[in-house]
């Protein structure tokens, strides 16, 4: 994608919705322009439109939107990777394409308002995906954190270095993500008692599935997967 595109071309039903293969900003009248990594940029990324780029620095600063460096680097695994929530929502509307080592994005005990199933974060051995890191503004963390239900739902757990690498190589530090730490939004267990993965099963799937009424999946010593805290 060179040209800015709508958020509609990517829809957010079913949770937790689609997103682009590219890193990407949302602008006030909910287009998504991409954005790629470029060394010679005072910020190392620009924002393209067509054959023309803008250091992304320059194009939030003519907004009137922090410098990334004012802003905190949050891994989104779920559906705040989604162009069209991240509108609707009001935030993170910058997202930077990342690969990830040691995570995966699993589907939780938890359901929104709208009743579907909800994902959490867990820690699983050589296992790699790619996600978002959102660069959040002081507001889009309180805006996440209210969503999120952060210490009722979810909490902000910080990421171990390395396990989180942007497209231009480079590891930021002190990633963090919004991981469920309560009973409601633990993994559920599949049949093989590991958790699901967002990829292995459907909305509709792990529906039919947890209202089958499994349990919580229960970490166990040398098994793939295990807690991001202990």
């Amino acid at each position: 994608m060179s040209e800015r595109r709508p958020v509609t071309d990517w829809p957010e039903e079913p949770y937790p919705g689609s997103w682009p293969d590219h890193s990407y900003v949302v602008d006030a009248d909910g287009w998504v322009h991409r954005v790629e990594p470029d060394a010679a940029a005072p910020s190392d990324w620009v924002v393209r439109t067509g054959p023309r780029t803008e250091c992304l620095d320059d194009w939030l600063a003519s907004r009137g939107r922090p410098r990334l460096e004012e802003r905190t680097a949050v891994l989104s695994f779920g559906s705040n990777r989604c162009p069209a929530k991240v509108l609707r929502q009001g935030g993170p509307m910058v997202n930077l394409l990342c690969s990830t080592s040691g995570l995966a994005a699993v589907w939780s005990h938890g359901t929104r308002g709208d009743g579907q199933v909800v994902a959490t974060l867990v820690a699983a051995a050589d296992h790699e995906a790619e996600f978002f890191v959102s660069m959040c503004t002081p507001q889009d963390i309180a805006l996440l954190d209210e969503v999120e239900g952060r210490g009722t739902g979810y909490d902000l757990v910080p990421l171990d270095a390395g396990q989180v690498v942007l497209e231009d190589g480079t590891a930021p530090q002190d990633v963090s993500a919004y991981v469920g730490l309560r009973p409601h939004r633990w993994p559920v267990a599949g049949r093989d008692g590991h958790p699901i993965s967002l990829t292995a099963m459907s909305q509709a799937d792990v529906a039919t599935w947890r209202a089958g009424n499994p349990g919580h999946w229960e970490p166990a010593e040398h098994h793939p997967f295990g807690p991001l805290i202990t």
